[in-house]
C-alpha cells in the first residue's frame, strides 16, 4: 500500500485483499502470497489440491485476469508438486522477498518486506521486558514453534522467560499445554489470534524475538515487525538473514546455526547480551512506498500482458 502520510503513496493501482482467490472478481491481476491460499496445505490431498489449481486456472482465463505468484524459499532444489505445476504454467510473473526460484524453475523478481513504521504510529509503545523472548505468529503457531518451546525448556534460563503469543492450533494445544505447565514459572502462554495492537503490544514487550523460517514470507513479516518496533531478532543462519544483517545492523539479527539446540540458544543469548543493539536498526532501503511501487510495477506490467 506505501504511506500516504506525505501524500507521496504510488497511485494508479488499487489492492483488494482476501485469502480466497476464487472469490476475486473484476480485478486484472490476482496475486497469490501464500500457494495454500488457493490449493489446500499439507492436509488436503494431491488429488484435492490439483483439482483447486485447475479450477482457478481456469476462472481467471475465463476473467481475464492475470496470476503472479510468491516464491517460498523451501521450493528451490525440489520437484514441483502436481498442483504447483498447474499453477505455475498459468502464472505471468513471480515474486520473491530474497532471491529465489520456484519449484518449476522460474526465475522471481526480488522485491523485499518494507518496514512498518508509519504503519505503527499512535500505537503504544511498550518497554521491554527484561529477559523476554518472544515467540509470535500473524495467524496459528506451525509445528517448528514447539520445537522452540521444547529447546528453551532445556535450557538454564537464569533471567530469560518464554513469551508465546498467538493461536495455538489443536493439533499442538496438548503440547503447548503440557510443556507450559511444567515451566509456569518461565513461559507464559497468551492463545489468541492477535490483532494489530495486540502484536505491537507483545512485540514491544520483548527484549528480543525469536522467529523460525525466516525466509519465509511470514518469517520475514514478522521480522520486519520487530524492527519496525526497535526490537532484535534471533534467527536461524543463512544467506538471506546475513544479507538482513548486513544491511540493517549486525547487532539487530542474531543467528545460530540449524537446528536449534539448548547449547545453541544458551549461546545465542550470551552474544546477545554480551553485544546488544544500539540506536534504531537501519530500514533505509525497506521504505513501504519503494517497495509498493515495486509491486505496482510488476502488477501493471503483467496486467499490460
Amino acid at each position: 500500500m506505501g504511506d500516504d502520510s506525505a501524500g507521496e503513496a504510488p497511485t494508479g493501482v488499487v489492492r483488494e485483499y482476501g485469502t480466497n482467490p476464487a472469490r476475486a472478481h473484476d480485478v486484472d491481476v490476482v496475486h497469490l502470497t501464500d500457494i495454500t491460499h488457493a490449493i489446500g496445505g499439507g492436509l488436503t490431498s494431491q488429488y484435492e489440491r490439483a483439482r483447486r489449481a485447475k479450477r482457478l486456472v481456469t476462472l481467471l482465463r475465463r476473467q481475464g485476469t492475470a496470476l503472479v505468484r510468491s516464491v517460498q524459499p523451501d521450493e528451490a532444489g525440489r520437484a514441483p508438486s502436481r498442483a504447483e505445476a498447474i499453477l505455475d504454467r498459468a502464472v505471468a510473473s513471480f515474486i520473491a522477498l530474497t532471491p529465489s526460484t520456484s519449484a518449476t524453475g522460474h526465475e522471481a523478481v526480488v522485491i523485499a518486506h518494507s518496514h512498518l513504521r508509519a504503519r505503527f504510529l499512535g500505537f503504544p509503545r511498550e518497554q521491554a521486558h527484561a529477559g523476554r523472548i518472544l515467540i509470535t505468529a500473524h495467524t496459528t503457531f506451525g509445528p517448528a514453534y514447539e520445537a522452540v518451546i521444547k529447546v528453551f525448556s532445556a535450557i538454564e534460563p537464569g533471567d530469560w522467560t518464554l513469551r508465546i503469543a498467538g493461536e495455538v492450533p489443536e493439533p499442538l494445544a496438548e503440547s503447548f499445554s503440557r510443556t507450559l505447565g511444567d515451566h509456569a514459572d518461565t513461559m507464559s502462554l497468551r492463545d489468541e489470534a492477535l490483532s494489530d495492537a495486540a502484536s505491537v503490544e507483545e512485540i514491544g514487550r520483548a527484549e528480543i524475538v525469536l522467529v523460525t523460517a525466516p525466509d519465509s514470507f511470514e518469517g520475514q513479516s514478522l521480522i520486519l515487525w520487530a524492527l519496525s518496533l526497535d526490537r532484535p531478532v534471533l534467527v536461524d543462519d543463512s544467506p538471506a538473514t546475513r544479507s538482513l544483517a548486513d544491511e540493517v545492523g549486525q547487532r539487530w539479527v542474531h543467528r545460530y546455526r540449524a537446528p536449534l539446540t539448548a547449547a545453541k540458544l544458551e549461546d545465542a543469548l550470551r552474544g546477545f547480551r554480551t553485544d546488544p543493539p544500539v540506536g534504531r536498526p537501519n530500514l533505509d532501503a525497506r521504505e513501504p512506498n519503494e517497495i509498493s511501487a515495486q509491486y505496482s510495477a510488476v502488477f501493471r506490467a503483467t496486467a499490460g500482458r
